[in-house]
């Protein structure tokens, strides 16, 4: 990501994946200027208006500038692009926070971004934006308007010779363009460098397409290249490469030959005042060029920003390789970087840089290599808080209940953490720190450890109750309504004793649920003690019901439960492929499911319809909701005792938003629970949603997205992967 000066005095860069760069008459392609009052914005949540220093930024992984000083930077977390105007203050300018693709021909301000990396801007002031895992180039005109420049949205490689719009991209990294208004790719995972002509024709410039390093001194098209990131121009129009699997910088000179700039392939560090081609590099992931001819590399995992002289001595300009943050120095080489990203030049002779994991955008004057932060207060939001929640990273949502003030609450199992989601669709966190365990007990939940909580239970005073594991035990934890955390039952060990005593000296084998009833009492379900327990509000535990109370003629394995107003308790039978009910008096029926693993019998009576291994439940107005993981549907059984489907085609996908629920599929649902105004929410575990259906039968995602994992997200992989994409 690198700004391409076109003409005299024009300044090039180049940036890897995120890097933004310096345009040459750019002021903003998008939000028409920079005096577009901040209380004009609707994003207020991301700090729009305010001082850029002031705002949470997490990731960024691209950085430009503009020949007037405003800093275009690609806010990950956010799924938008943001601009920092010369006086500091920070607004949006495209991307509306959600995750995916959407809004091309309308306002960039109400379009999807899906990690935006790579940005350049060209000589008519309109912004490229390296849509990466939209697997598409997008451009933002002058007056706002989104549009797609190239890709198809599937990745994969193709199109050479005809529309770039025809051509499929994978994963690009970065854009920059060139003197006559071409436009070249970092396609990062088809290992090539490809160019859009000002035609719209796209080709490829670098690159044989297969993971390796070869070719130097030859063409650079049958060269072999390994995840190239950020590229950039120069005034002579020679090309940069961070070629990053590779440890090293390419150059392509304006003839096609390309050859080593720096770097000898070693993941290291070395050769600081010696020959760059000597030298070593560590995931290098960007490169811009100053007017001078001074090529600066983003060295990410040496935790310095180095540079190559007209001469081709390397050097160490910022950075001490140490990662603990010691603020803004007046010396840059005394000053700490935690894996720089994007690097772009600013027409003040400084160096803008991407210090990702210090969470801030800082800039080092190229006279007197002072540094100053200019974008980021260096706090970080987890994986989208703070935002809208169809723009967050979930990983294997679970447990799923609704507070009386109609905020929904999850379990996000793998990340460690209890999670919220408002009404008005912003995600936080509200219970874990993501770090695995049991501790914290007696203070706030922000601050406890959790390992994979699963489900949830909620009571009338909006107590939270939270299973989650513990060795190869399990425990159950309760958050009060004013957010303090406590032990509430589980020894931490496997078995089934304790009945009659202390909930707290309890074992448990595997906790499938939990629910509360209106009474504020605790029943968990045990699926392989095969029974259900009660916890008093004594906090004492008994049995309720086990198999010898259960005449199912088969193997009792209870899955999910709850409990009505009448104190008649449900639950789902994965074993017997049944839903039995106990009544307040203790009468026992089944009322759905002939045992048979299969799916049947939707418009008939539900205890002559199939139904493989049932899961979560739900009960409105009579009622009753239940998931089937397996066969990727939600049914429902009416107070007639008719079966009927609710939603999911059967086949395990994600599809069907904003259309009918019955029309869409699903991958795993898990747990379900009703807000205030009948919508049905349920955790999409395996499609890693949380997804609403509407009172009208209609299906949507409210929070996650299809991006999941703390590779796609995390702010530092701690080990050496060569092939890592």
């Amino acid at each position: 990501m690198n700004n391409f000066p076109c003409q005299v005095g024009s300044v090039l860069i180049m940036r890897y994946y995120h890097i933004i760069r310096i345009s040459f008459l750019i002021l903003f392609v998008l939000g028409a200027s920079s005096s577009l009052a901040a209380d004009s914005f609707p994003y207020k949540d991301v700090g729009d208006g305010s001082p850029a220093t002031s705002v949470v930024l997490t990731l960024v992984d691209g950085i430009a500038v503009d020949r007037g000083g405003n800093i275009y930077i690609s806010h990950r977390s956010k799924n938008r692009i943001r601009k920092v105007t010369p006086d500091g203050i920070i607004t949006t300018i495209a991307g509306n926070g959600t995750v995916g693709y959407s809004g091309d021909g309308g306002p960039a301000l109400e379009a999807a971004l899906n990690f935006p990396a790579g940005l350049t801007v060209d000589g008519k002031n309109n912004l490229y934006i390296a849509d990466r895992n939209n697997h598409r180039i997008r451009k933002v005109s002058p007056d706002g308007v989104i549009t797609t420049v190239a890709g198809t949205g599937v990745a994969g490689f193709g199109g050479d010779g005809g529309p770039a719009l025809s051509a499929p991209l994978h994963l690009p990294s970065d854009v920059e363009v060139g003197p006559e208004g071409e436009l070249y790719i970092s396609d990062r995972s088809n290992h090539r460098i490809r160019k859009i002509d000002p035609e719209g024709i796209i080709s490829t410039v670098a690159g044989l397409g297969v993971p390796g390093f070869g070719g130097d001194f030859g063409l650079a098209i049958n060269a072999v290249l390994k995840f190239p990131f950020g590229i950039a121009l120069d005034r002579h129009g020679n090309l940069y490469i961070a070629d990053r699997g590779n440890n090293r910088i390419r150059k392509v000179t304006p003839d096609g030959i390309i050859t080593t700039l720096a770097g000898d392939s070693m993941h290291s560090f070395g050769g600081d005042y010696g020959p760059a081609t000597y030298s070593n590099l560590a995931y290098p992931t960007d490169v811009v060029v100053d007017d001078k001819d001074n090529v600066y590399i983003s060295d990410r995992n040496n935790n310095r920003v180095r540079k190559i002289d007209a001469q081709g001595v390397i050097t160490t300009i910022m950075g001490t390789g140490k990662t603990d943050f010691n603020g803004d120095n007046e010396i840059a080489p005394e000053t700490s970087l935690y894996l720089p990203f994007a690097l772009a030049i600013h027409p003040d002779n400084k160096l803008l840089v991407v210090d990702r994991s210090h969470f801030r955008v800082r800039s080092v004057g190229l006279a007197n290599f002072a540094v100053r932060t200019v974008a980021g207060n260096g706090h970080s939001l987890f994986k989208g808080d703070g935002g809208p929640g169809p723009g967050a990273t979930l990983n294997t949502p679970s447990g799923i209940v609704i507070d009386s003030h109609d905020n929904i609450l999850f379990a996000d199992l793998q990340h460690h953490r209890l999670r919220k989601l408002t009404p008005d669709g912003i995600i936080t966190t509200f219970a874990g720190t993501g770090r695995e365990g049991n501790e914290g007990n007696g203070g706030s939940a922000l601050s406890a450890s959790l390992l994979m909580p699963s489900t949830l239970a909620i009571d009338h005073e909006d107590n939270v109750y939270v299973v989650h594991r513990l060795g190869n035990g399990w425990v159950i934890r309760k958050i009060s309504a004013q957010g303090t955390i406590t032990h509430f039952a589980g020894n931490g060990q496997q078995g089934s004793d304790g009945d009659g005593g202390p909930a707290v000296e309890a074992s448990f084998y595997t906790i499938s649920d939990i629910v509360t009833d209106k009474g504020g009492n605790v029943y968990v379900s045990d699926s392989t003690s095969r029974s259900i327990r009660k916890i008093g509000k004594d906090g004492r535990i008994h049995k309720v019901l086990d198999e010898t109370m259960v005449p199912m003629g088969e193997e009792f394995h209870p899955n999910s439960v709850l409990v009505d107003d009448e104190g008649a308790l449900y639950f789902s039978d994965s074993g017997s492929s049944r839903i039995g009910k106990l009544g307040a008096d203790g009468t026992f029926q089944i009322i759905g499911g002939t045992g048979e693993f299969k799916d049947y019998g939707d418009g008939g009576l539900a205890v002559s319809a199939g139904i493989r291994s049932p899961g979560g439940l739900a009960l409105r107005d009579g009622v009753l909701y239940l998931a089937e993981e397996q066969t990727a549907r939600i049914r429902k059984i009416d107070e007639k005792g008719i079966i009927s489907l609710v939603a999911g085609t059967g086949v395990t996908d994600f599809s069907g938003d904003q259309g009918p629920a019955i029309h869409a599929q699903m991958k795993s649902p898990f747990r379900m629970v009703f807000d205030h105004k009948g919508n049905l929410i349920f955790t999409d575990r395996d499609n890693n949603r949380i997804r609403k259906i509407d009172t009208q039968g209609i299906i949507s995602t409210l929070a996650g997205h299809g991006n999941f994992g703390w590779m796609q997200d995390g702010l530092e992989v701690r080990i050496t992967v060569q092939d890592f994409p």
